[in-house]
């Protein structure tokens, strides 16, 4: 550890002073020297201080390389350097031009560069960064599954963090807090859209990245997998001229991507499309699409109220979340507006229920809805490993299944695949489109049990049994049916 014991040997760089406030300095007796690859040097007044040493860190987002030199050298030097007139208030972040060259320097960005391109080549839908104990865990969200990719050092997550909230324009110097962004970035001359989530953990701040490729496009209807009943009913609610047409299911469960293959059906050059949304995840030609900002106040229930001025003819909002959107869908529907929307809710048969248990009334839901698509997201077995096999009597048991019903198959894992035997997803579907005598029950406020049984009366297919006649017909497993479907046998 080197030592100053005079304010003239201590040499400062200008892009070090910049990252610490002059009050700061002071406080901890501390003074930034130099930087270089990722890491700050600083001279102390007490290098043992981890609390004046975590500060820096936190702060800066660096690794410390740290001196010593008396305190009283230490305020003369800073005295030295840094304008009287310091007007840096204590909790501003550090100079962004600055951080910038830095971690640009750093070894965070070839990091950051092969995580974002190894998970494209994977197909991976979204990287977790997680600091763990002993190490920082990634991991790639891919077909749906999580997956761990690989273990990195700790003493690379600040600069990593930073790397990463440089890109997505976030506030370096806050880790206490939760940060939402975007950044777009080219990987092999591909577009890509990154949403950035960040969130403070025990261990360190933990980091999501969703990529979502810009020159993506929205699905057709008939590579949804929706059956051929299901498409025609589907396709003829999308002719109606007015009424709220529901997806349901959990986060990841493909509601969106459904609704965007619904609007590309929509006669757009005779209809006037507007859409609020929170992100827009893919753009379609003549469709108004707004993006959501509740940081200025622009809610669903605010955009629905102003999107009705602009005399649509189609609008498409991103969920249901509260009351207000509510009322202001159900209004909409009712005033000759075909409306699409998500809620979360298990199945079609919930979505009624969870419309009155948010405070609609009774006789505007039944009045306003048209239909529920309730969804899932099951993984193709790949087409290259593809083998028929037997299930076992767990298996059977567990789905029902008669003693020689089949085949089933499965994949055997290859190198296409990565040894998972399944590559691409399908969706699994069950479609509610309401009749008088469903209207009439959700006016009695019955329960979502009893709905159910109309339902089934009907011979309307449930998740379940749309899961198993994709089994059958060798698109996925039966174990990828027990993973994402919600059994009742």
């Amino acid at each position: 550890m080197n030592e100053f014991f005079s304010e003239h040997e201590i040499k400062v760089e200008a892009d070090a002073l910049a990252l610490l406030p002059r009050q700061i300095c002071l406080r901890l007796k501390v003074l930034p020297l130099a930087l270089h690859n990722g890491t700050l040097r600083v001279v102390m007044a007490e290098p043992d201080n981890l609390l004046a040493a975590d500060e820096i860190t936190r702060r800066c987002g660096l690794r410390l390389e740290v001196s010593r030199a008396p305190a009283d050298v230490i305020q003369r030097a800073i005295l030295k350097y840094y304008d009287d007139d310091d007007s840096t208030p204590v909790a501003a972040p550090a100079a962004p031009d600055v951080l910038a060259r830095l971690v640009s320097e750093a070894p965070a960005v070839a990091a950051v560069n092969d995580l974002l391109r190894s998970a494209v080549a994977q197909r991976a839908t979204d990287i977790h960064i997680e600091p763990q104990e002993r190490n920082l865990l990634v991991r790639f969200r891919v077909d749906g599954v999580m997956y761990d990719q690989t273990h990195i050092s700790l003493e690379v997550h600040p600069s990593i963090v930073s790397r990463v909230k440089i890109l997505a324009h976030l506030d370096i110097a806050e880790r206490r807090l939760p940060q939402d962004g975007r950044f777009e970035y080219d990987v092999g001359g591909r577009d890509f859209d990154i949403r950035v989530s960040t969130v403070p953990t025990i261990t360190g701040e933990y980091i999501a990245l969703r990529l979502l490729p810009k020159q993506g496009s929205a699905m057709a209807l008939e590579d949804l997998g929706l059956s051929p009943a299901q498409l025609r009913t589907v396709s003829d609610l999308i002719t109606r001229p007015y009424g709220m047409i529901l997806a349901t299911g959990p986060t990841g469960s493909g509601k969106t991507t459904t609704l965007y293959a619904c609007l590309t059906r929509v006669d757009r050059g005779a209809k006037n499309v507007i859409t609020i949304e929170e992100p827009v995840e893919y753009r379609i030609a003549r469709v108004a699409q707004i993006p959501v900002y509740p940081k200025i106040g622009l809610t669903f229930a605010l955009g629905l109220r102003h999107i009705l001025r602009q005399d649509p003819d189609v609008l498409m909002v991103g969920e249901v979340r509260d009351l207000e959107t509510v009322q202001m869908a159900i209004q909409s529907a009712l005033t000759g507006h075909l409306l699409f929307s998500t809620l979360h809710c298990n199945d079609a048969c919930g979505a009624p229920v969870r419309l009155l248990d948010m405070g609609a009334e009774p006789f505007l839901v039944s009045s306003s809805l048209a239909a529920v698509i309730a969804q899932r997201l099951l993984r193709r077995i790949c087409v290259n490993c593809k083998e028929q096999f037997e299930p076992t009597q767990e298996t059977r048991e567990r789905l029902g299944l008669a003693q020689g019903l089949g085949p089933f198959y499965r994949g055997r894992g290859c190198a296409a695949c990565r040894g998972t035997g399944y590559r691409g997803m399908i969706g699994v579907f069950e479609l509610l489109a309401l009749d008088d005598e469903l209207r009439a029950a959700i006016v009695r406020k019955v329960s979502a049990g009893e709905l159910r049984g109309l339902a089934r009366d009907r011979g309307i297919p449930t998740l379940r049994d749309d899961g198993m006649g994709k089994a059958l017909l060798g698109v996925t497993t039966l174990e990828e049916v027990l993973r994402a479907v919600y059994l009742e046998v």
